[in-house]
């Protein structure tokens, strides 16, 4: 039998074509698998900073809210114990009054505005007063120091709380506690 070399030949070059294509296949693979782990990474780094940045924001969140909380205990100190001759709220309270401060140890850097409102009332021909505490705190306050809360002008990491009170107090005909 007679052997065509040209057909061995042919046969030859297809499998060297068909090696060449195969190699080129192997390198566009190995780029889109590159391309693909690099995507899932970014995707994990920004999803990781996200988590991060809404657990920061979390935890100032939970501060502002006990430094809101501290302002109305501070309220109804003032307004339980009127005799106290330091007291900035006043007992009567019938114009709002507002306080401002700033708060130390772990609340450091938050500050509280506490605005104080009244009605006066009679139970039984008693004298009763029903006051309004509003406390608002926040970490970035308007002003001066100790500046004022709430801040219209937000930024990405701006916290603020507001805790509503309500308190009441008699005083009898003669002005004693009830």
């Amino acid at each position: 039998m007679r052997r065509n070399r040209a057909a061995g030949t042919d046969a030859a070059n297809v499998r060297r074509i068909g090696a060449r294509s195969e190699a080129g296949f192997s390198a566009v693979t190995a780029i889109v698998i590159l391309v693909i782990l690099a995507v899932l990474g970014a995707a994990i780094v920004t999803i990781t900073g996200t988590r991060s940045t809404s657990a920061a924001l979390d935890v100032l969140g939970s501060r502002a809210y006990q430094a809101a909380r501290a302002g109305i205990e501070w309220g109804a100190f003032q307004i339980r114990n009127p005799e106290n001759t330091n007291n900035p709220v006043r007992y009567d309270c019938t114009v709002p009054a507002t306080t401002h401060f700033a708060l130390a140890g772990a609340l450091t850097g938050f500050t509280v505005s506490v605005t104080c409102s009244s009605t006066d009332a009679t139970e039984f021909g008693n004298a009763v007063r029903i006051f309004q505490l509003v406390a608002n705190a926040c970490n970035i306050p308007v002003g001066a120091a100790p500046g004022t809360c709430p801040n219209t002008v937000t930024s990405f990491n701006y916290v603020e709380r507001q805790v509503t009170a309500v308190l009441e107090t008699c005083r009898l005909s003669n002005g004693e506690v009830c």
